[in-house]
């Protein structure tokens, strides 16, 4: 077996808040642990719950759904901690009325005191009132420095495979940072990491380190096939992966979402992820769909309903042939923007869409949903068609893809993709890039093609009315060809016949709009102030399966 480097120890980053005497001591005392560890400690509360609810849309998710709002219940959750003290104190404190209800299982051992990390990160992960993913109430912990080496990753043990999660485990998260000094072992541990969440179809949630603009090690917030975590306010590392880890010049965070650090941040997309995972297996929208049930697709559906906010930016150039042609698919700092619940919940709950290898001009997409494509052969392209009946105000597309890993973990190879949107104009498609496109878009970009990244994002502002075709090609190249999952979202533009909201237009939303005959209010689908004939024609004209 292979003897693995001595840890290289590396100073904690500075808190950006003032500690207490003995918050300090615990901050110093992590330098003596194996790996560097990024477990910060504040003077204050993690999260504000009722702001954090409202920044990412959870308060609309529950306005819009009521008591059926998905929980995550069912879901079971993994928590990786760094030891907090000399006693190596990872556990959540177990007393914590946060907690009550929940199996927590312990899986390094137990300690004396309880670490205040742990407890942070779990309150916002699984907490009866903090957390969104509240209905979550089997939670499995590791130290870190086990869960790396032999109870879990196994880093350094040659072709010895990592084990497998504990049955029901569908989400990880990791608040902590760290290294063993040593390219080789670190990209053992990240193609390990990668390796599992194909195999075991598992989310990762993994926070970038603290600090703008920071070079620390991320370790975990390296991985291709998970998700890694930065601050809305920009507070953390916006470095590229550095040469010396696999995919060097990948762009680091892939999305924001709010926490005082990065370490109370992370676990708000690992419960959105339990929560998005629940619907998949309570939503009749997409319950008998097990494409629904994959961790690409939930990070697909996620990435995909941000908000973007007024500073984000992919850095497409505005004027000129390049106008719309994007070559780095996130923004440098942010990602693809601040988590949003409830649009990521839209996407996810308009359900699967069907790919054509040939653009289509009758056949259209809903405007919220996503795919799920088994295999695009090299240099081929597949295909979705939008009709926007009136201007969009954003309109969001998302693509991204696992890198393989071998069984080995000595070699690894991932796809090329682009992402691009054609005006469809008399069955032929017309490109918008390019000045002309602006008679199309206001500003953005309606081609991504990353030569580095597993993803590619295209954002537009201000889309026409008229109809347009979405391409996902593969570039040729003789990778393997893996899974590709497509989510994108733009605002409704025709008034929608589903009047019983179950995403067919049928009998029932007929027998409800002949009980308003006459009336007025939603079954006044022409708007002219009454409920009558018009209103079943725009009905059957939409007869069938919500667009």
């Amino acid at each position: 077996m292979k003897t693995m480097p001595k840890p290289m120890l590396k100073p904690m980053l500075k808190p950006m808040l003032k500690m207490t005497t003995s918050q300090s001591a615990h901050a110093r005392l992590l330098l003596s642990m194996p790996l560097s560890l990024c477990v910060v400690v504040g003077a204050v509360a993690s999260i504000a719950s009722a702001d954090t609810f409202t920044d990412i849309k959870y308060t609309d998710l529950v306005a819009r759904l009521g008591a059926n709002v998905p929980t995550g219940a069912g879901i079971g959750m993994g928590q990786v901690e760094a030891p907090e003290n000399t006693q190596g104190s990872y556990a959540p404190d177990l007393a914590n009325p946060e907690f009550v209800g929940k199996t927590v299982t312990l899986l390094s051992g137990n300690t004396q005191l309880p670490s205040w990390h742990g407890t942070e990160v779990g309150k916002a992960y699984y907490g009866n009132t903090q957390s969104i993913s509240k209905g979550v109430t089997s939670i499995s912990v590791w130290e870190v420095n086990p869960w790396i080496q032999s109870a879990y990753l196994r880093v350094g043990q040659g072709v010895t495979q990592p084990l497998t999660p504990p049955a029901g485990l569908r989400v990880f998260n990791h608040s902590w940072i760290g290294s063993f000094g040593s390219a080789a072992s670190d990209n053992d541990a990240l193609r390990r990491l990668d390796y599992t969440v194909t195999r075991d179809n598992i989310f990762i949630a993994a926070g970038v380190n603290n600090g703008a603009g920071s070079v620390g090690q991320a370790m975990m917030a390296y991985c291709f096939n998970g998700v890694a975590v930065g601050l809305p306010d920009g507070n953390h590392s916006t470095s590229l992966t550095p040469t010396g880890v696999d995919g060097a010049g990948r762009r680091k965070p892939d999305l924001v979402a709010p926490g005082q650090f990065t370490s109370f941040a992370t676990p708000v997309v690992g419960s959105a992820a339990a929560l998005l995972f629940d619907a998949a297996d309570s939503d009749p929208a997409v319950a008998t769909n097990p494409n629904a049930n994959k961790a690409l697709t939930v990070k697909a559906c996620l990435m995909a309903g941000t908000t973007h906010r007024a500073a984000w930016t992919n850095n497409t150039p505005t004027s000129g042939a390049s106008r719309g042609i994007a070559t780095t698919p996130l923004d440098t700092t942010y990602g693809a923007d601040l988590l949003n619940v409830d649009r990521a919940h839209r996407i996810f709950t308009g359900g699967e869409a069907s790919d054509f290898p040939t653009p289509q001009t009758t056949a259209f997409t809903r405007h919220q949903g996503w795919d799920y494509v088994t295999s695009i052969a090299s240099n081929t392209s597949v295909y979705w068609t939008f009709r926007v009946h009136k201007p969009v105000a954003e309109a969001s597309v998302l693509a991204t893809w696992h890198r393989q890993v071998a069984t080995n973990f000595t070699t690894w190879n991932v796809q090329d993709l682009d992402l691009r949107l054609w005006k469809l104009e008399g069955g032929a498609l017309v490109s918008i890039t390019g000045d002309a496109g602006a008679a199309w878009f206001a500003s953005g970009n309606c081609e991504s093609k990353s030569t580095v990244d597993n993803t590619e994002h295209l954002y537009l502002k201000n889309l026409s009315a008229g109809d347009y075709v979405l391409e996902l090609r593969r570039v040729a190249g003789t990778q393997t060809a893996l899974p590709v999952a497509v989510a994108w979202y733009m605002p409704d533009t025709q008034m929608t016949a589903d009047l019983d909201g179950n995403g067919v237009v049928g009998p029932g939303d007929l027998a409800i709009l002949l009980n308003s005959w006459g009336g007025s209010g939603l079954p006044d689908l022409s708007g002219d102030g009454v409920v009558n004939a018009a209103d079943i024609s725009i009905m059957l004209s939409q007869w069938g399966p919500v667009l």
